[in-house]
């Protein structure tokens, strides 16, 4: 875990949440919203680009219902993403951050997307940053494949870290980090259980909003792309833009998390992206 982050845990109703802060307490505030992959959490996610930021922003990063120090929950008839956003929810009204900006990688810049859309937390966005997030499409048939396959070793973390990571990329202390989360108890049950389906009801194809409902953000937001990205169809980042009011699009040459395996190059973007945001 990064040195200059500290673990945290707040009671939300009956779940225990963890979450990770530190950073310079009179920096503004910025919300880190880690990965959604078997074993993702706030710090293998985030703690990297933390060290880049924490000399002049305050860091904030909530781990999701079923990852990390959270407890494994698991809502069945709705998307992945609703329970967890009503759980960020709750967590940004019991931290009473006021405004912030706000960067997720991956599925957590899908919710982050979506979190600036919603009515009750979309006020406390100063920015919205997406690494890697659609909110849900342009996802590619053989990364889902991959990402569904996982039975967690060292080895099998590798794997999924070489298609989250740029090609040819081997990270063993990421791998490791992952691997030992995906080990928490619950973690590999709370990520397997939506496979699960009643034999007796049709199977339907699930229908995305996305990337349509963003016309409805106010927020300015940032979609960074990695031109070596393999989990996502090329071009995602202009066929989100098209339907966002104040967006900016920036482009790494990296993998699907630059956020891991480029932190100065993101820490760059990131800044200036809020210095032109905080009008500096």
């Amino acid at each position: 875990m990064s040195h200059v982050l500290r673990e945290h845990q707040v009671k939300l109703g009956p779940v225990r949440t963890c979450y990770f802060e530190g950073g310079n307490r009179l920096g503004h505030t910025v919300v880190l919203v880690h990965e959604g992959g078997y074993g993702g959490d706030a710090p293998n996610t985030f703690g990297r680009l933390a060290e880049r930021l924490a000399d002049e922003y305050y860091l904030v990063l909530p781990e999701m219902l079923g990852f990390g120090g959270t407890d494994k929950a698991v809502f069945f008839g709705e998307n992945p993403y609703e329970p967890r956003l009503r759980h960020l929810a709750a967590f940004l009204d019991a931290l009473d951050l006021g405004e912030a900006h706000f960067v997720g990688n991956s599925f957590g810049g899908g919710m982050v997307l979506r979190l600036s859309i919603r009515e009750e937390t979309s006020w406390r966005m100063k920015s919205a940053t997406s690494i890697s997030g659609t909110g849900g499409p342009f996802r590619t048939p053989e990364a889902l494949k991959e990402m569904a396959e996982y039975l967690p070793s060292i080895e099998a973390a590798w794997r999924l870290d070489s298609w989250i990571l740029h090609p040819g990329a081997r990270d063993e202390a990421h791998a490791r980090a992952r691997f030992e989360s995906s080990m928490r108890p619950g973690q590999w049950e709370v990520m397997t259980a939506p496979t699960l389906r009643n034999p007796a009801q049709p199977e339907q194809a699930r229908p995305w909003d996305f990337p349509e409902a963003l016309s409805a953000s106010a927020v300015p937001t940032l979609l960074v792309a990695g031109t070596l990205d393999r989990m996502l169809e090329a071009g995602w980042e202009d066929m989100v833009a098209k339907h966002l009011k104040h967006v900016r699009v920036e482009r790494l040459e990296a993998g699907h998390s630059p956020n891991i395996s480029h932190p100065d190059d993101t820490a760059i973007l990131l800044r200036d992206f809020f210095d032109h945001v905080d009008g500096r």
